[in-house]
């Protein structure tokens, strides 16, 4: 008889999605626009109103998530992208799975990934240096010796392989995990498969467990999978 018990718990909370959609909307805009204004001698006001126009959507968006940041609750919090023993125990297994080209097992987590959380708070810098670079380069080209325009080039090119290796690390996590994580990010839900059921409940009846002891469960199954 399998004893394994299936929870859906709802990990995203809605605001974290709508941040997490239009930033990722504004930055392909951003990419595809930005690229073809640097191919261009004299770019087309259009190309650049369109640059404009993504930029003006991933401002707000990316000032929410950072709210979000420092004064939501739960998973929207920094505390759950910042790295702890166990996660980067964790996330040491993530890289030898990418290594091993998906043969190594991959570590379970709650929310954020324990290897890419910490990158995502690396992102969000080059976001706000995108942002200010961006706008202040209209006015101010130079600030100190550093060239502004340059530096948005640079930043530009972070964030473009940046996008480019989280597309395809998504993509390999939904494939050889069982946690749901491109649809969790669109409704919210991930999935968790336990060994054994946490709390059981009288015949007949659904099998439950609550958030706490979910989390308790999952980190005293990965402190076990980290043990050689």
């Amino acid at each position: 008889m399998n004893n394994n018990e299936i929870q859906r718990i709802s990990v995203w909370s809605r605001a974290l999605r709508i941040t997490h959609w239009v930033m990722a909307a504004a930055v392909v805009m951003l990419i595809a626009t930005g690229w073809r204004m640097a191919g261009d001698l004299l770019p087309a006001s259009t190309l650049q109103d369109d640059h404009f126009l993504a930029a003006a959507f991933l401002i707000p968006a990316f000032l929410l998530r950072i709210y979000l940041l420092f004064f939501g609750t739960g998973t929207d919090h920094i505390s759950d992208c910042e790295p702890d023993m166990n996660r980067l125990r964790s996330a040491v297994a993530v890289l030898k799975y990418y290594f091993s080209l998906g043969r190594s097992p991959l570590p379970n987590w709650y929310a954020h990934n324990p290897l890419w959380g910490p990158l995502y708070l690396l992102l969000f810098l080059f976001f706000l240096i995108q942002i200010l670079s961006g706008t202040l380069q209209q006015s101010h080209p130079y600030i100190g010796m550093v060239n502004l325009h340059d530096v948005h080039i640079i930043g530009a090119y972070v964030i473009t392989g940046f996008s480019v290796v989280h597309l395809l690390a998504v993509f390999l996590h939904d494939l050889g995990g069982s946690g749901s994580d491109i649809s969790a990010m669109i409704n919210g839900h991930r999935i968790f498969i336990l060994k054994k059921p946490v709390a059981t409940q009288q015949s007949g009846e659904v099998q439950s467990v609550s958030l706490d002891e979910l989390r308790r469960s999952l980190k005293n199954k990965m402190q076990d999978n980290n043990r050689p």
